[in-house]
C-alpha cells in the first residue's frame, strides 16, 4: 500500500515537471521576421473588413431609419 502511494506521489511529480519544461516561455522561440508578417497580414485583413463592413452598417442603419418611419 506504501508502495502505491509513493508511485503515485513520483508519477504526479514527474507529470508536473514534464509540464512545467514543456510549456515554459523558452521553449518558444519564434523567428521576428515570421512574426511581423504575420502580424502585417492580420492587419490588411483587418483594414479589408473594416472596408467591406462599413457601406453595409450604412446601408443597414438606412433601412432601419425607413422601417421606423413606417
Amino acid at each position: 500500500m506504501k508502495n502505491k502511494k509513493i508511485f503515485f506521489i513520483c508519477f504526479i511529480l514527474i507529470i508536473f515537471m514534464i509540464c512545467l519544461f514543456s510549456f515554459s516561455q523558452n521553449s518558444f522561440a519564434a523567428d521576428q521576421k515570421l512574426v511581423n508578417t504575420l502580424k502585417k497580414a492580420f492587419e490588411q485583413i483587418e483594414d479589408w473588413l473594416l472596408k467591406l463592413a462599413t457601406p453595409a452598417a450604412a446601408v443597414a442603419v438606412r433601412n432601419w431609419c425607413v422601417y421606423e418611419k413606417i
